[in-house]
């Protein structure tokens, strides 16, 4: 008869286990291949695509979702196009999207496709910008980036299952025995053990290898780099510096503060952009290629896609009004945001119900106006959801089968999951709710909010309340450890 397992050897059995898929995933990391220099790319490497579907789905229920826009979208499917033939896979999956995400950014999936955020198209000025920015991230996918990332995100949902079964032995050994520390505490902790091996070492790297690509297939289709991927990292070096100045630490305490602050993390704008540079210096050619703007300024002026630009531009200023208390004026904005080219986009009408709510319309006028959505071509999730919110207590049942109903629509994805627990949580449907909350814990990016929306306000409270007193039970041992140290208390 076998002797049982004591505590000490399962906790190292659980963390050899973990061990064992973080290595897996060094294998995966360590098999990425690189660009050695700019002007040379290496051969495609093998990929296994994640599902189109599916990865829509994520994208269309994440925020506002994404962005209708027919010529736009024409325009940057052919720079994409070229982009793929020019690298040598032209057959390659994937399209380009518009997210609603008003932020200067872009990013990429493993189903290879791209997501331009509106900030990113509003603020470009020459094709050449937004082409660089569309081979840089097709970097990622080219050289399987976004699988590895993916990989490591299946590694952490793996690990859920071996950091359920350390619960019972950290919570003797920690702060835990505490009664009021729950079992969902002591998954957040265990999280802390092991978070920093899963979390992928390779940032500056990986944008260090996607800018050197952009780069080479710049020079390739004789693009302009001073009016294209530079300007675009001088822009965001110049975002970078404003947000860090509105940081009275500077960045800097948060980032020593921050778990596995040791380890290498993304450059900063500015010192992309120089390095670059320096590189592409010797090798740009002469004359210098013109830049596209006369392009790039042919479609933004395209009538459909010049008044979506418009009204995006629009939302900056309804929120001022808002704060300076003129609602009535603010709704008369957004009714405006809300028409022509973007009559039924989710991000206009989610605000333009929220100036109705702030004027007194009824609930319904307010869920007729989301209801637009409904049939748009770019559907969002996030609108669909708020008007199934805005129902009366009789209207519950039709609330559920409306809702359950665009659940199916956006494929289940999980990024539905912590607003379909919430849903049922408020209408007392326990049993929905219990089976949807188990599945989210298969899941690490929405364990955490499936648990928050499961949770009455006093509940809330009192989970803010025990977080703060862990934290300054943190501070007072780490300021004892101190003074220990130092020798400050003789």
């Amino acid at each position: 008869m076998k002797r049982p397992m004591r505590p000490g050897a399962l906790l190292l059995a659980s963390l050899l286990a973990l061990g064992g898929t973080v290595q897996a995933d060094e294998k995966t990391e360590q098999a990425l291949p690189t660009v050695k220099q700019i002007g040379e790319l290496p051969p495609p490497p093998a990929h296994q695509w994640s599902d189109l579907t599916a990865d829509l789905n994520d994208q269309r229920a994440s925020g506002n979702g994404l962005v209708s826009a027919p010529a736009l979208s024409k325009y940057l499917n052919t720079l994409y196009a070229q982009i793929k033939t020019a690298a040598g896979v032209a057959d390659w999956p994937g399209a380009v999207y518009l997210s609603s995400d008003t932020t200067l950014n872009a990013h990429a999936s493993a189903a290879g496709n791209i997501y331009l955020h509106m900030g990113l198209i509003r603020s470009a000025d020459t094709e050449d910008e937004i082409f660089g920015v569309l081979a840089h991230e097709f970097a990622h996918i080219y050289l399987n980036h976004q699988a590895a990332y993916e990989a490591h995100q299946v590694a952490s949902n793996a690990t859920t299952g071996a950091k359920v079964a350390l619960l019972g032995l950290f919570q003797k050994k920690l702060p835990g025995a505490n009664p009021s520390w729950g079992a969902f505490d002591s998954l957040a902790l265990v999280d802390g053990v092991v978070h920093d091996s899963l979390i992928p070492v390779w940032q500056r790297e990986v944008e260090e290898q996607a800018d050197m690509f952009a780069a080479t297939l710049t020079l390739r289709e004789r693009y302009s780099y001073p009016s294209g991927y530079k300007a675009f990292l001088e822009r965001l070096a110049a975002l970078e510096q404003r947000e860090q100045g509105s940081d009275p630490f500077g960045g800097t305490t948060a980032a020593a503060a921050a778990p596995g602050a040791g380890r290498k993390t993304h450059a900063t704008a500015r010192e992309r952009e120089e390095a670059l540079t320096a590189k592409m210096l010797p090798l740009m050619p002469r004359p210098r290629p013109a830049a596209r703007k006369a392009q790039w300024q042919a479609v933004v002026k395209e009538k459909e896609t010049a008044e979506l630009l418009a009204h995006f531009a629009l939302l900056p200023e309804i929120a001022k009004l808002q704060a300076a208390g003129r609602p009535a004026d603010a709704l008369r904005m957004a009714q405006t945001a809300a028409s022509g080219a973007t009559a039924g986009d989710g991000t206009m009408l989610l605000v333009l119900q929220d100036a109705m709510k702030r004027t007194g319309a009824s609930l319904d006028d307010q869920r007729a106006v989301l209801l637009r959505n409904r049939n748009w071509p770019e559907r969002s999730w996030a609108a669909q959801y708020q008007a199934a919110a805005l129902v009366t207590p009789e209207q519950q049942p039709f609330a559920k089968e409306f809702l359950q109903e665009q659940y199916a629509y956006f494929g289940e994805t999980p990024r539905t999951w912590p607003d379909m627990v919430g849903f049922y949580f408020r209408n007392g449907d326990n049993f929905a709710q219990l089976a949807l909350s188990l599945k989210c814990t298969t899941d690490a990016r929405f364990r955490d909010a499936c648990v928050y929306n499961a949770q009455t306000d006093a509940q809330r409270q009192q989970a803010a309340n025990q977080a703060a007193n862990r934290q300054q039970q943190m501070l007072n041992r780490w300021e004892q450890k101190l003074k220990d140290k130092l020798k400050l208390n003789q």
